[in-house]
C-alpha cells in the first residue's frame, strides 16, 4: 500500500506560505520565495536538490491538497508541474465542474474528510507514495494518525510570520530521522513516524 507522506519546503522558523498569501501572492509575500526558491533552481545546481526533485516525480503517486491551496493557485490552471499525478481537493463544498480548469490534472474534490482522501488517493497511487502538501492537510492528517512519513525541505531562511507548517495538530508526536541531505538552497529531512 502507499505510503503517506507529508511534503513541504519551509522557512527554519516554520513557515510554509509568508504573509498575505492569495491570489496576487499565492506562497505569500515577504522572503518566501527563498523558500521554494531550492525547487526552481534545482535542475540547474544539480547535487541533493535535483536528487530530491527526481524522487519526488519518480515516487509521487497523488497528491492531496486543501481548497485554499487549489484557490489560491487557481488550480494550476490545470496542470499541476508533477503532469499526470491526480490531484484530491479537501473541500466543504467542490466547485462547479464548469469552474475546474482544464490541463493535464485529475482533480477528484473530497468532501468527506482526510481519512477518505488518503484512502481514495492510495487506491489510484498504487506503490507510489501519497504526499500531502499544505498545512491544513497536514494537520488533519496527523491528527487523524495516516501519516507515515514527514519530508521536509528546511530553507535558511526566517520569514517572522504567515503559515507554520506545524501550527495545530494534537501531539505530542515521536519521529525517526531515516535521511538527512544538505542541498545548496536547502536541507532535506526525512523522519518515519513512530507509532
Amino acid at each position: 500500500m502507499a505510503k503517506v507522506i507529508i511534503e513541504m519546503s519551509m522557512s527554519l522558523d516554520g513557515f510554509c506560505a509568508g504573509p498575505d498569501d492569495g491570489e496576487a501572492f499565492p506562497k505569500g509575500r515577504d522572503g518566501i520565495k527563498h523558500v521554494f526558491g531550492w525547487l526552481s533552481r534545482a535542475k540547474e545546481e544539480g547535487g541533493a536538490n535535483k536528487a530530491e526533485v527526481d524522487r519526488m516525480y519518480a515516487q509521487s503517486g497523488a497528491y492531496i491538497f486543501g481548497r485554499r491551496t487549489y484557490d489560491i493557485t487557481n488550480g494550476w490552471g490545470g496542470s499541476h508541474p508533477l503532469k499526470g499525478v491526480p490531484l484530491f481537493i479537501l473541500t466543504h463544498k467542490p466547485p462547479a465542474a464548469e469552474t475546474v480548469p482544464k490541463g493535464d490534472s485529475k482533480f477528484t474534490f473530497v468532501t468527506d474528510g482526510i481519512e477518505s482522501a488518503v484512502r481514495q488517493a492510495q487506491a489510484t497511487a498504487g506503490d507510489k507514495d501519497v504526499v500531502i502538501s499544505g498545512a491544513s492537510p497536514s494537520q488533519q492528517a496527523l491528527d487523524a494518525g495516516v501519516v507515515d512519513e514527514i519530508a521536509i525541505h528546511l530553507a535558511p531562511s526566517l520569514i517572522g510570520s504567515g503559515i507554520r507548517l506545524f501550527d495545530n495538530f494534537k501531539g505530542p508526536i515521536l519521529l525517526e530521522k531515516v535521511s538527512s541531505t544538505d542541498g545548496p538552497m536547502a536541507t532535506h529531512v526525512r523522519y518515519r513516524v513512530c507509532r
